[in-house]
């Protein structure tokens, strides 16, 4: 029985355009590869002065460098006259739309009484502009979709980190079996299934793919 639905943000709720932020970088002059490192292998490319870009997206994922450090390293590797608010338009391009018709679909959830809740690995400049476009400018909260919302930038914590599904079974306070966890990550729904979380892979390219997977499970 599931009484707990866990959503991964970009990719299952948010769509993501990550050509717009590669178009972005080009235009700026900020090498790419700062901004791209794939989640599931180890990346050992270096950007410039010896900076590893997997380590710099690492840090300030799970919050140990803060959006200041970011902006002042990122400018530090812009050509001159680039300014952060260049570098954070830039950056925030990746974000794409929130259909209307998946928050009505977690809106519908909660009135059937499940428990929804968000668990995403972000950063703060990211976070805070899609707090502000899909909730703040359309006035409601989190709080109003989401039991829980868990961050990596403010738990400390990355998936598929063990301890990160530990840390949100605890604050649920359901049962792990209880919760379906669902991510477009599958190195992450499987480490959510070993923690004992059911766990669903979304396939992005499946246009009712979610849709698909709640009424398998639900």
């Amino acid at each position: 029985m599931v009484t707990d639905i866990i959503f991964d943000l970009g990719g299952v709720l948010l769509d993501l355009n990550m050509q717009d932020l590669q178009k972005a970088c080009m235009r700026l002059g900020i090498a790419p590869e700062l901004f791209f490192v794939k989640a599931d292998e180890e990346n050992t490319s270096t950007v410039c002065h010896g900076i590893s870009a997997s380590k710099v997206i690492t840090a300030y994922q799970v919050g140990e460098m803060t959006s200041e450090a970011f902006l002042t390293l990122v400018q530090s590797l812009c050509p001159k006259g680039i300014t952060r608010e260049d570098i954070i338009e830039a950056w925030n391009s990746c974000i794409g739309l929130i259909p209307k018709e998946r928050l009505d679909m977690i809106k519908a959830l909660r009135s059937n009484g499940f428990h929804t809740h968000l668990l995403s690995n972000t950063n703060d400049l990211h976070w805070e502009e899609i707090k502000r476009r899909y909730f703040s400018d359309k006035g409601y909260t989190c709080k109003d979709l989401f039991d829980h919302v868990f961050v990596s930038h403010e738990m400390h914590l990355a998936k598929p980190d063990p301890e990160i599904y530990r840390q949100a079974v605890r604050q649920i306070g359901r049962p792990a079996a209880q919760c379906l966890f669902i991510d477009d990550a599958l190195v992450n729904v499987e480490g959510a299934q070993q923690e004992g979380l059911q766990g669903a892979w979304l396939d992005i390219q499946e246009p009712d793919g979610l849709k698909t997977i709640l009424a398998k499970y639900l």
